[in-house]
């Protein structure tokens, strides 16, 4: 596509989430690309032409000289699109300082700069829901699992968790964990497959060595008192067998959504 464009294509919503590296629920089904509002330019073959005016976009060059919108702009075009879940999904990674894959360095992103530009954005309706979303995002969170999750927590009835929680026994520092509830002495860690295979999390270890680690890290973790629950991807995407897990771990509804 970038080969036979008159001009070079600025990406965005979803085509511009997929080269930023923002989570998505699945690949979009076509590129998109945005085109000033009097182009009249119109989509085709495979190509979807989003309109907008100069005022409303933001362009940053990434990768091999990538034209795309900001990640600011990119993130809140996608809370648009996305359902909840997967809207907080991606304001969750947008404000998490840990670099995007399409960057070289960490750029933390506020809440105040992500609520400047959903300000502009030209319908009241557009800007509720996008400061629903703002609103219960946390950068602590980072991976769709953990966000997902929390939000089924509480539409689920249960209480929320503290993020991010660091265990200590007395050698120290023994793990910081996803969730945790301290009126329930609760843990809990949701177990993506990437921890076992991806040399980010294995660090050249095999997965049976990882297994055993984490193993170990959970005793460890259960001889400070703490009750532990892990899940994986099938509870993080079904609030039915999410409930069913923290259920079965102790863990009460405080309210029950209908």
């Amino acid at each position: 596509m970038i080969l036979t464009a008159r001009r070079t294509p600025l990406f965005g919503a979803e085509t511009a989430g997929v080269l930023w590296g923002l989570p998505r629920p699945d690949l979009p089904r076509d590129i998109q690309v945005m085109v000033p509002v009097e182009s009249g330019r119109k989509s085709s073959n495979g190509v979807r032409r989003i309109t907008r005016t100069s005022s409303e976009l933001t362009v940053v060059k990434i990768g091999d000289g990538l034209l795309v919108t900001g990640k600011i702009q990119t993130a809140i075009d996608l809370a648009l699109i996305y359902d909840f879940p997967w809207a907080v999904a991606v304001m969750d990674r947008l404000l998490n300082t840990k670099p995007l894959p399409a960057e070289s360095r960490s750029c933390p992103v506020t809440k105040t700069e992500v609520e400047d530009l959903v300000a502009l954005l030209p319908s009241g309706a557009k800007r509720r829901k996008v400061r629903r979303v703002l609103d219960f995002a946390d950068g602590q969170a980072m991976y769709p699992g953990e966000s997902l999750s929390r939000v089924y927590m509480v539409e689920l009835g249960f209480p929320a968790p503290e993020l991010q929680y660091r265990v200590i026994d007395e050698q120290g520092l023994v793990a910081v964990v996803d969730f945790y509830w301290k009126d329930h002495a609760l843990v809990g860690e949701f177990d993506g497959r990437g921890k076992y295979q991806k040399p980010e999390y294995t660090h050249g270890k095999t997965p049976a060595q990882v297994v055993i680690e984490e193993k170990n890290r959970e005793n460890r973790i259960r001889s400070t008192g703490k009750n532990v629950v892990r899940w994986e991807w099938a509870e993080a995407t079904h609030s039915q067998l999410l409930a069913r897990e923290l259920t079965k771990a102790g863990l009460p509804r405080i309210s029950r959504h209908p």
